[in-house]
């Protein structure tokens, strides 16, 4: 693969092409990568202040009674949808559900651990910790290419 950047003053916004011979798991990444980095979402902080919070900086998303969070990796905002809509949205970019409450980040885990009952434990870059409930393991090996499917 090669990579070009040419810098035009005139361009009023971003623009990426991709040029390639067939669309292949390769491309279907790098378009996923470049729609993470460029997606935004508007959350409220503790405060009520609002803020706009690139969808890559993300760690994962809880349900917890009835409010969807977001939690950042030193930071914590509310936002206005559901899990269920926080999941369809953004698993192209990289996000699994890992249990009937949370919405992980896959490129936020450092590190995979079986547990007992069949659970999965994973670290986050943050040094958090988070369960894979045991009905949700297979789609985070399918979502890491540990697993054939998707």
């Amino acid at each position: 693969m090669k990579l070009f950047v040419k810098e035009k003053c005139e361009v009023k916004e971003t623009e990426v092409e991709i040029r390639c011979r067939t669309r292949d798991r390769e491309v279907d990444a790098l378009i996923a990568g470049i729609k993470n980095a460029a997606s935004f979402l508007v959350g409220e902080k503790e405060n009520g202040d609002l803020c706009q919070v690139p969808v890559a900086r993300i760690f994962y998303f809880e349900a917890i009674e009835g409010k969807v969070f977001a939690y950042l990796e030193k930071e914590l905002i509310r936002i206005r949808s559901t899990l269920y809509e926080v999941e369809s949205t953004y698993q192209s970019n990289h996000f699994v559900r890992i249990s009937k409450s949370v919405v992980v980040n896959l490129r936020m885990i450092t590190n995979i651990r079986p547990e007992e009952g069949r659970r999965v434990r994973i670290e986050m870059k943050n040094q958090e910790y988070l369960i894979v409930s045991k009905n949700y393991v297979s789609d985070l090996k399918k979502a890491l290419g540990m697993k054939e499917g998707k």
